[in-house]
């Protein structure tokens, strides 16, 4: 697989993610879930201001990245270290149904770190750089005439 084919997928992958994400925070919004009851509006708000925030960095990075811009590599990068630990968290505490153990914390880092982690060295390598470069300048790399 060639570093573009790879690119696009990843950003494919980013507006894909983004899309769900954003649906299921929009349409889950259980603002009372038991053991906070009795909070304030915003501390019921920050967790789908959080995810919205990053479902939509998703968004804006895969179609920069389909447009070849080189500012949608760095917000997809942001996005995806942002993932990666809010979305292990969230994953420890699902899994566990309330306060995690550590075993189920170790695991939910690991696989959150895993997931997320592939798509980072994608965006993160040299040859994405380089693509990315090479279409704003208008140079196509490969013989791909896109």
């Amino acid at each position: 697989m060639n570093m573009n084919t790879a690119l696009r997928i990843a950003a494919i992958y980013l507006i894909i993610a983004g899309v769900i994400g954003t649906t299921w925070a929009l349409l889950n919004t259980n603002l009372n879930p038991a053991g906070v009851e009795g909070q304030s509006l915003w501390y019921h708000l920050k967790p789908y201001a959080r995810e919205l925030s990053i479902f939509l960095a998703f968004i804006i990075s895969g179609a920069g990245l389909l447009k070849y811009k080189l500012w949608a590599r760095k917000v997809g990068l942001v996005a995806l270290g942002l993932a990666f630990f809010y979305f292990g968290n969230a994953m420890a505490w699902t899994w566990a149904g309330g306060k995690p153990t550590t075993e189920i914390i170790i695991y939910s880092y690991a696989l959150s770190f895993i997931w997320f982690g592939i798509w980072f060295l994608i965006l993160y390598s040299g040859s994405a750089v380089k693509q990315l470069t090479d279409k704003a300048n208008g140079s196509p790399k490969n013989g791909d005439p896109d």
